[in-house]
Formats: structure tokens, C-alpha cells, sequence
């Protein structure tokens, strides 16, 4: 059996691993097209304040580790066609091109930066000089090597998680930075807008000047720096901003070219349609990761994966099913999430208000303030908890978090909870330890249950 994965990131670098696992006998190829084996793209930020030493250490599988395990890995090899009926591709490098047979296909092909419509980002087909995308070490080397050069002044184009990360570091090297956002909130894909206000917040005290319902019109050049035009999504003046250098941050698109070609059948967005074994449309052939869509666990809406924990779940199970296995995904995804920016520590489980709304959902939420530590004990620091629950049953739906320390990965306690199918009524008697230097004696997810089970009350609905 010859298993071939197109992408060697975490997703396809995961699913040879599995392959592996499944089969000792199996010859397992790997095209990736770019010159690194898979690396944590979730670690550049870091690598450019100098808190990751170089990005070499990003690197989570060496070359030497897929030779030992028989696994064949081609860098800087570029597949440029798939041929499902014969069960054949065409791959090429720098020194020939030869086309290539397989029993089990594995699409593992990413996403690539979305291009935003800015007038004057263009030199031909490639980025001016100064302008910079932040995707993978490359970008994150050549910035790096930019800002090195002296101080400079930063636009970053995009407040979700990337543009906001990249911000934080650049900030974080003494430069003089300001974020621009289209929409109405930071972080708009990961946190409601109330929650996001307590990060923009945090933004302003930070020093960085953040712009929110304003787009970027078009980017200007001149001997000495370049100019932004910005304009208000609410009528208002057109701005120019000063700026020598500018961060594109607008979001992802599905690398699926090679899938539509192969006959794979793709969402709305572009991304490929799988089920829980991670199979396509198209027999033996899978897909894994950035490229797909899957089940929102709550909601049963499909949305783009986008998440490396779960391009790795997918990628285990891709693996093994490729090789034989019988794996499947749960049911649906949760999306949860978590991340760090300006001294916050920023969680979220299950959907969004919008989409819940939007799904027809009817649902109560509480919105509730607590600490780390009782009242009485020094040193104790403020979270802030959104809780969602079916205004219906109470089952539980969803969990945003927001503190300096110890809030994020509470999350993952709502997680287990919504999975289980628990309702409030369960969250409010949660036995949870308590020792002053430690945790309080009623946990800030409790008081957010109870706050919730008072408004059920309210509407006689619990």
C-alpha cells in the first residue's frame, strides 16, 4: 500500500505519523512545497521578540526523525496535478518532474493569506518593499530582519488573532504600532464584542493605537515613508496614517485547487467537505486541516477547521483510516480556543452569540466578574466569565474567559461539560478545591452558572 499526503505541516506530518503507527508495511510519501519539515506556526510570534531563540526550535519533527521512521519526505516539491481514476499525481522539484502512484490520498494543503483589495500593495505580483504578510517563517524572517534595521513605524492590517499577536511583538521590540480592523471588535472570529472591549482595553493601555470599523483604502510611497488612507466604515473623513512599514493580517483561504480538480466536494468558503473519518467525497481519498470544514459540535453547522489542535486530531485519524483503520472524529467540533495578548489570557468554548442567533437558538447568558482568590488573600486577579446556556433545557453551549492569569484554559472545564451534555443546574454544584493561596471557596464558572439559574428562575423556565 503507498499512502501519499499532499502537505507537510501539522495536519499532513501528523497523518504519516498515524499511517505509520497503522501500518509498518505501508510506503508513506510526504510532497511538501516549501523547504521546512512541519514546524509550529503558532510560535512565530515569539521567535521575532526574541522569547524563542530562532526559529529553528520551531521545528517539532527533523528530517532525520521521518527518515527513521521510514517515512518519505520531499521538500520543496510542488504536486501539480491529481489524477483520481488513474491514482496518479504529478510532482515536481528543482530537478525533474515524474508522476506518482498511490492506493490512499491524504489533502493536507493549508491555507494561504488572504490578499486584501489595498491599492498600492503591489509591485507586479509581489508585495512592495516594506509591505509583509505573517504566515510562515519566511514572512516572520523577512520581518524580522526589516524591523531589525532600526525603529519603525508598523501598520498591522487586521485585529484578529494573527494581526493582534503580531502587533503584541512588535510592540513588544519598541516599535510604534498601530492595528486597523474592518469590523467592529478585535478578535471577531474568537470572542462576542462585549468580551472583545475588555481586550481593546488592554490594547489602549498597552500604547498601541487601534482603529476598529475602518479599512484601509490604499497604501502610498514616497523617498522617506510610506502613508496608509484610512477610511471609516461609518462616513467619516478619510485619515492617513504615517507608516514605513505595513503587516497584512486579513484572514486565510483554503489551498484547495488540487482537491476541486480531484473532484472533492467543497463548502460554500472553499473549504473541503469531510465526515468523522476524515474522508472526502472521493473514494480513499481524506483531508485534514486547514483546507477542510467540519460539524460545529453545538450548532451542527459545518465552519473551517482553522485550529492546529484539531488539524492534528484530524490528521491522527486521516492517518489511520489511510492505512485501514476504523477511526472516526467526535461528532462535531467545539473550536476551543486560547491565546495571550497584552497580559490577558483569552479563552473561548462553543459558539459565538451571532451564530447561535443565527442558528435559532434561544439562549440565556450571564456575564459575571471573580477572582483567582478569595477577597481576603493578597494577590488575587480578576476574570471575567460569559456563560451560555439553552434557554430551553439549560444544557450548556458555550464559555468566553477573560484575566491575567488562570482564565483561559477554564474553558476547557465547559468543554468537558458541554460534551457531557451538562446543564447549569450541574456547572452550579461543581465540587472545586479551595484553599486561600489557591482558589476561592465558589469558583467564578459556579457563580456564572448560578447567575444563570436565577434568570431561568425569572422566566420560569428551569
Amino acid at each position: 500500500m503507498r499512502i501519499v499526503i499532499i502537505g507537510g505541516g501539522a495536519a499532513g506530518a501528523t497523518a504519516a505519523q498515524f499511517a505509520r503507527k497503522q501500518s509498518r508495511d505501508a510506503e508513506i510519501d510526504i510532497f511538501e512545497s516549501t523547504k521546512y519539515p512541519q514546524y509550529s506556526k503558532c510560535g512565530l510570534p515569539y521567535v521575532l521578540t526574541g522569547k524563542i531563540s530562532s526559529f529553528e526550535n520551531l521545528i517539532e519533527f527533523t528530517e532525520e526523525w521521518f527518515q527513521r521512521n521510514k517515512i518519505r519526505l520531499h521538500l520543496s516539491t510542488v504536486v501539480s496535478s491529481v489524477d483520481v481514476s488513474s491514482k496518479r499525481l504529478v510532482v515536481s522539484d528543482a530537478e525533474r518532474e515524474k508522476t506518482i502512484s498511490w492506493d490512499s490520498l491524504i489533502f493536507a494543503t493549508g491555507a494561504s493569506p488572504s490578499l486584501p483589495g489595498i491599492g498600492g500593495i503591489l509591485s507586479g505580483d509581489k508585495l512592495r518593499e516594506g509591505i509583509f504578510q505573517f504566515r510562515n517563517i519566511d514572512d516572520a524572517k523577512a520581518l524580522k530582519e526589516w524591523c531589525a534595521k532600526g525603529k519603525r513605524k508598523i501598520l498591522v492590517v487586521g485585529a484578529g488573532l494573527v494581526g493582534l499577536e503580531c502587533a503584541e511583538a512588535l510592540h513588544e521590540l519598541q516599535h510604534q504600532v498601530t492595528v486597523v480592523e474592518y469590523l467592529d471588535s478585535v478578535l471577531p472570529t474568537m470572542i462576542d464584542s462585549d468580551m472583545a472591549e475588555i481586550v481593546a482595553s488592554a490594547i489602549d493601555r498597552a500604547g498601541i493605537s487601534l482603529r476598529t470599523s475602518a479599512s484601509v483604502q490604499s497604501v502610498a510611497d514616497s523617498e522617506i515613508v510610506k502613508s496608509a488612507n484610512l477610511k471609516s466604515r461609518t462616513d467619516g473623513p478619510t485619515e492617513e496614517i504615517e507608516c514605513d512599514t505595513v503587516v497584512l493580517a486579513t484572514g486565510i483561504r483554503p489551498t484547495t485547487e488540487l482537491a476541486i480538480q480531484a473532484g472533492c466536494e467543497v463548502g460554500k468558503s472553499g473549504h473541503i467537505r469531510v465526515n468523522e473519518k476524515c474522508e472526502t467525497s472521493v473514494k480513499d481519498v481524506f483531508a485534514v486541516g486547514d483546507c477542510t470544514q467540519y460539524r460545529d459540535a453545538v450548532i451542527a453547522v459545518e465552519w473551517p477547521v482553522g485550529l492546529g489542535t484539531l488539524a492534528v486530531k484530524m490528521g491522527e485519524i486521516a492517518g489511520k483510516n489511510s492505512a485501514g483503520g476504523d477511526a472516526v472524529l467526535p461528532s462535531g467540533f467545539l473550536y476551543s480556543r486560547v491565546t495571550k495578548l497584552f497580559g490577558l489570557e483569552i479563552g473561548g468554548v462553543g459558539p459565538l452569540s451571532s451564530a447561535l442567533s443565527k442558528a435559532g437558538i434561544k439562549y440565556v447568558q450571564s456575564r459575571v466578574k471573580g477572582s483567582t482568590l478569595p477577597p481576603y488573600y493578597p494577590g488575587g486577579k480578576e476574570i471575567t466569565v460569559k456563560l451560555t446556556a439553552r434557554a430551553d433545557d439549560a444544557r450548556l453551549l458555550s464559555c468566553q474567559i477573560i484575566g491575567e492569569i488562570e482564565s483561559g484554559l477554564r474553558a476547557d472545564i465547559i468543554g468537558a461539560a458541554i460534551t457531557g451534555g451538562l446543564k447549569v443546574q450541574d456547572l452550579s454544584m461543581l465540587e472545586t478545591a479551595y484553599a486561600p493561596p489557591v482558589a476561592p471557596c465558589v469558583d467564578v464558572l459556579t457563580t456564572a452558572a448560578q447567575a444563570i439559574m436565577i434568570r431561568l428562575e425569572h422566566s420560569r423556565k428551569i
